[in-house]
């Protein structure tokens, strides 16, 4: 796992002397703790040494940090688990019916839309007639006050009275033919 440990010494011609920077226990430090016998199920005479050699205290610093970071990240892999293979197939499979289910909508909805537009158009066509309608009452209202007045009295009252509320009797009626489209339209899910 770890290698010897080289230090280059000092340039060829100068005075100090390259210092040993290897240890003959230092494979045995590195396989005590990477087997997690360290420091207690080890042996009592290499934690001596270890305290004892730079080199060896170097060694048990960095391979204890190493070794840590190792079981922490296997924790975190414990920790994150993955689902079921079925889970990710049901999941997939409801995701898979709920697309089928939106792309087999769309013309449904775009005959909805057709239809609506159309029933607009219908309420608007009847709109115009009914207008139309109005007009001729105001005609017959006109002639049948053109009669003699003694004798059409209760028609002439008839014919205002119906001047005035036959519109409103129109508009009613459109109200109660375009309001159930407006609901269904206000209650669709899309």
């Amino acid at each position: 796992m770890f290698g010897p440990r080289q230090r280059s010494g000092p340039p060829a011609g100068s005075r100090r002397q390259a210092t040993n920077v290897e240890c003959v226990r230092e494979q045995d430090i590195v396989d005590a703790i990477a087997s997690g016998r360290w420091p207690h199920a080890g042996d009592p005479s290499l934690e001596t040494h270890a305290a004892a050699c730079e080199i060896c205290r170097d060694v048990v610093t960095v391979a204890v940090a190493l070794r840590e970071d190792e079981f922490c990240a296997r924790h975190e892999i414990n920790a994150a688990r993955l689902p079921s293979a079925g889970l990710v197939w049901w999941r997939a499979t409801i995701r898979a019916r709920a697309e089928a289910t939106r792309v087999a909508e769309r013309p449904l909805t775009v005959a909805q839309g057709i239809a609506g537009a159309c029933a607009v158009g219908l309420a608007c066509g009847l709109a115009g007639i009914a207008w139309q309608s109005v007009q001729r009452f105001q005609r017959v209202g006109e002639i049948i006050a053109s009669l003699d007045a003694s004798t059409m009295q209760l028609a002439s009252a008839s014919a205002v009275t119906l001047q005035r509320a036959l519109p409103l009797v129109l508009g009613l009626g459109a109200c109660l033919l375009i309001a159930p489209l407006a609901i269904y339209f206000v209650l669709s899910d899309d």
